[in-house]
């Protein structure tokens, strides 16, 4: 459970993250192929009975398998400020195996990331770092193809954990030390996006992935003399860069 602090909390107004840009581009990018990809699609037809192109992930259309490491940055929901979290982009990192064919592709997801959460008051020294750890299965479908490159509308769900270190604090408040336990959750998250897929040998691929994801937590805050409890819903946004090896069937 959450408890909300009486905090200042960061102002709204600041200068928009890694993955607002990121989603921005990955949007002018994904117009850009579709419209290439409709352009060409004459062209391609006129070739179908040429030799099948083998440049891209799916290449000729044949059942293919995929084993990425993942590098990136996740941004925690500004909502989280009032619980004391760090919400700036924080480094992540996870891995990601993909079996897919021509159109569709689906799999296993792991992403790490952390943040710190202070949980002292008056002591402001007390913090903790916030592991979150996520398992999910991901679907992706081809969008698009231009210039070699796939566009992917995305879709995953699965377990959420999220973990203390350490996880039991001491707070000196002045007078007899107060001992805090702060308990691991497990929490249902989902989300979806677009990603970018391109082939750059014949045993590998690179990739980049833009996705929002949402989860629920319980939580507390004060309202007046009354302690009011609830169950609200939060989200995240993850910008991931991937270096897959790449297995085609023959």
């Amino acid at each position: 459970m959450l408890v909300r602090m009486e905090a200042s909390r960061p102002s709204q107004r600041q200068t928009i993250g890694l993955e607002r840009r990121t989603a921005a581009s990955l949007l002018v990018l994904t117009c850009l192929a579709l419209g290439e990809s409709n352009a060409a699609a004459g062209a391609d037809d006129s070739r179908s009975s040429a030799s099948p192109r083998h440049d891209s992930v799916s290449g000729a259309g044949g059942p293919w398998l995929s084993i990425g490491g993942l590098f990136g940055s996740t941004q925690p929901d500004g909502e989280l400020a009032d619980y004391q979290w760090d919400t700036t982009p924080r480094a992540s990192f996870g891995v990601q195996a993909l079996a897919g064919n021509d159109r569709f592709a689906s799999g296993l997801r792991v992403w790490n990331t952390r943040t710190t959460q202070h949980v002292g008051i008056p002591d402001q020294a007390a913090k903790a770092t916030v592991h979150t750890t996520s398992v999910e299965l991901v679907g992706q479908a081809k969008l698009a193809t231009a210039w070699r490159t796939e566009v992917h509308a995305i879709a995953g769900g699965g377990l959420l954990h999220i973990g203390y270190e350490p996880e039991r604090i001491t707070i000196d408040s002045g007078g007899t030390p107060i001992v805090v336990d702060l308990k691991a959750l497990n929490e249902w998250v989902a989300g979806g996006g677009l990603a970018l897929r391109r082939r750059l040998a014949s045993a590998w691929s690179a990739g980049l992935e833009l996705d929002y994801r949402i989860y629920g937590l319980d939580t507390a805050h004060r309202n007046g003399n009354d302690i009011e409890f609830s169950r609200e819903t939060f989200g995240d946004w993850s910008a991931r860069l991937e270096l897959a090896w790449l297995y085609r069937r023959r």
